[in-house]
């Protein structure tokens, strides 16, 4: 019996948020992208980071385009036209790349 997506996408919800971290940096080397995705308890992770990325870019706009970029990528949403600060947090949609097919057998 094949159980419905609805019934079946919470078997799979994870039960904490995920949050993307970024940081704009303007220093004396240039600008800096730094994003990175702290670990929860159940990622078993050595450090309290999953990643971190640190990408040096010509221009604030270049980083905010990486950044939106990054964000789409990782399930993070915008609202059309927002604005992003120079730091801040994006909580992230559970297996944003997941189609709702996988592990129905």
């Amino acid at each position: 019996m094949h159980t419905p997506f609805s019934a079946s996408f919470s078997h799979y919800a994870p039960a904490v948020d995920h949050l993307l971290f970024y940081k704009i940096i303007n220093d004396t080397d240039g600008i800096r992208l730094r994003i990175w995705e702290s670990a929860t308890d159940l990622d078993q992770s050595p450090s309290p980071y999953l990643y971190i990325l640190n990408l040096r870019v010509a221009s604030i706009a270049e980083a905010k385009k990486r950044l939106k970029a990054h964000l789409a990528l990782n399930g993070g949403t915008l609202v059309t036209g927002q604005t992003l600060p120079f730091k801040g947090k994006v909580k992230l949609m559970p297996h944003a790349t997941w189609d709702g097919t996988q592990g129905d057998d």
